[in-house]
Order: C-alpha cells, then structure tokens, then sequence
C-alpha cells in the first residue's frame, strides 16, 4: 500500500510541475513551409547526385526523408493524450482518427520506422499506423522496442537492432534500404532525465508482450539509440549524412562513432525537450558533428495539443536552446525550429 500510495504521489508531483507551463513560442522564429512546390521537386536538385531529398518534419520525432522514389521514416507521434491521463496513470491509446488525418499520404511508402525509444509520444502510434497505412513497412528499434510492438505486428516486419548499434568509438553494422540508396547505423544513446534528475518511464521487456501498454508508464524507454542516415549515389558512396536523436543524452552517449568513411555529417536533428537535464547537449554533438544545417525537433507541447496554437515544450526555456546552438555551430550553418509538417531542404 505505501508504494501505491508513494507512485501516485510521484505523479501527482509530476502533473503538478507540468500543469499550466506550456512554454510561450511568440518570440521564435518558427520555419513554416507546409508543402512543396511541384514545380521546386522536379526541377530543383537538393543534392548533387540525380536524386533529390526532401525532409518533412512530422512533430515530436518524427521526419520523413524522401530520397527519389525511396523513402524511411522515424517514429511519429500523432495522439497527444492530455496531462492527467499520463500522468496518473489513466488510460491511453493511440487517436485512430487522428492519426489517419494527420499521417500524410506520402508518408505511407516508407521502407523503415526508425524507433529511438519506446516511450509512448514515440511509439503508441506506430502499431497502428503499421496496421492500417503502412503494411509492409519494417520497424527497426530496441529489444523492448520489438517485444512491445510483438503484441498486435508480426516478428518478421520488427528489426531488433542491438546487434547493429555503434557503441562509444566502436561503429556499429550499416542496414540498407532495398534499392541501396538510403542505409542508417544505430548509435548507442541514452535518454535525458524529465526533471530534477528523475527519468521515468524508464526501464524494459525482455519478453515479448502479449497485448499493447494500456498507460503512459507501460510504454517503457528500453534502450535509446540515435542513428546515423546515408543518403547514397549510384556507387552506393554517401552524399549526404544525418545525425539523428530523438531524445537529449549527456556526451558520450548518442556522439558519432569513428566511421571507416571520411564522410561529413551535413545535419544534425537535436531534441529540445530535457536538453537542460543534461550537462552538455546540444553542445558536444555540434562540436562533433560541426553540420551545416542544425534541426531543432521535439519542441512542441505535446500534452492535448490538438486544434490548438502551438505552443512550447513544457518547462523547457527554448530559447535558451537556440542560443546555444549559436555558440557552438559554425558560423555559415543554419539552425531550423520547424513548424509540425513543415518541410526542411538539405542544404
């Protein structure tokens, strides 16, 4: 009884500390670019091969790389359940109407789900979208990741990348789409704590579910990965490279690995949420990195935000964020805060 009582206080800290912080977004400078030009995409070259890519911001993690006639996808997240039913724990489950409104048509031909951690504003979604939009889709992530998923998608459409994670220095094994022109490299990473030092949601599954987390708290972390995405010319060479996270780490989790390339990374994608919960993030992943175009993701309030103004992740001084970023990039990079379904040129 006095642990029940004791993780329902924990909560009710928490929804405390969270309730009404949304952070102000007034003073930003927000990218909005809500669709592509027709004329732009067939005629204007992103890159230096033939093919072009476009990128399309999806809110929370999620983007779209469109590369040619291929494409991959990191985990969107569509339903934002609202603040008490997370915290309490209530009930959640993924907005089904939601999310087919919301999942762009484009999207639905993406080869891979890139899955950087469980956590539900992560995942929830992805069973479902799987399901109903993507059939033939692959999701690739964490042990706990696949024994999650396990429960409603079949095993052979879930790719456990533990074996093929970088680790420190130690590069890890490439995974390649099925034309070989876009391949991504897990890095071993980690996840910032939430406040004051306390992570939850934490923990994993080492054996398979039988039916989806029924709350917040049973989506757990698992093992967070960033990655590293090749975009490649006919000789398979990388032409442009993307560090990607989806959640803060202190250094050196989520850094670059000594790769047997000598390519340059040209994007960074950063979370903003946490970052002040970690020591050194943003700046130890741009002073490694030094990419030409930084992308600020995960910044939105994601607590019931639906048909409502964008606003900020809470408690989170974004600004701060940028202004760090400012400190450390090179001086010709570009730092974006994408509006949700904005679309971002690889510069």
């Amino acid at each position: 009884m006095k642990i029940v009582k004791l993780n329902v206080f924990c909560c009710s800290v928490i929804a405390g500390l969270l309730a009404g912080c949304a952070t102000s977004v007034d003073n930003l400078a927000i990218h909005y670019h809500a669709d592509l030009v027709a004329q732009q995409v067939e005629e204007q070259s992103l890159l230096s091969g033939d093919q072009k890519l476009n990128i399309q911001y999806l809110g929370v993690g999620g983007y779209l790389f469109q590369y040619g006639e291929d494409s991959i996808m990191t985990a969107p997240s569509f339903t934002n359940p609202g603040l008490l039913n997370v915290t309490l724990p209530l009930s959640i489950e993924p907005d089904t109407d939601l999310v087919d409104k919301l999942l762009p048509a484009h999207a639905k031909q993406a080869e891979f789900i890139l899955v950087g951690h469980a956590h539900y504003d992560h995942l929830m979604d992805v069973p479902y979208i799987m399901q109903q939009h993507m059939p033939e889709a692959t999701a690739v992530g964490s042990t706990t990741m696949t024994n999650i998923v396990t429960a409603v998608i079949d095993d052979a459409r879930l790719l456990d990348i533990t074996d093929h994670a970088a680790d420190g220095q130690q590069p890890g094994r490439w995974i390649y789409n099925r034309h070989n022109t876009i391949r991504f490299m897990p890095v071993k990473s980690d996840h910032a704590p939430h406040f004051m030092g306390v992570k939850v949601m934490s923990g994993k599954y080492e054996d398979a579910l039988t039916e989806l987390p029924s709350t917040a708290y049973g989506w757990k972390e698992g093992q967070t990965y960033a990655y590293v995405i090749d975009f490649l010319d006919i000789q398979q060479q990388p032409i442009y490279r993307i560090h990607y996270q989806d959640a803060a780490s202190n250094s050196p989790d989520g850094l670059m690995p000594v790769m047997a390339d000598t390519k340059t990374v040209d994007m960074a994608i950063l979370c903003v949420a946490a970052f002040h919960q970690v020591d050194d993030y943003p700046e130890a992943i741009l002073q490694q990195t030094q990419p030409q175009t930084i992308v600020l993701g995960h910044w939105e309030d994601f607590f019931d935000n639906q048909n409502k103004p964008v606003r900020g992740v809470r408690m989170t001084n974004i600004d701060d964020f940028i202004q760090r970023v400012e400190a450390v990039k090179m001086d010709d990079a570009t730092a974006v805060l994408p509006a949700p379904f904005s679309w971002i040129q690889a510069y």
